[in-house]
């Protein structure tokens, strides 16, 4: 999936997704609201992030 092709609104929630998955084993990462609000879902298991 080509990035020129998604809105702005969708490449934060793409990237947030793949930060909040990159740090997903630290205790204390410092993320934007949006990447905890992923990090806390990922966390907990349910793992239905957008």
């Amino acid at each position: 999936m080509s990035f020129d092709e998604l809105d702005r609104t969708t490449r934060y929630i793409y990237e947030a997704k793949a930060r909040a998955s990159a740090v997903l084993n630290e205790k204390a990462p410092k993320l934007t609201t949006l990447e905890k609000a992923m990090w806390v879902k990922l966390k907990s298991g349910d793992g239905l992030c957008r």
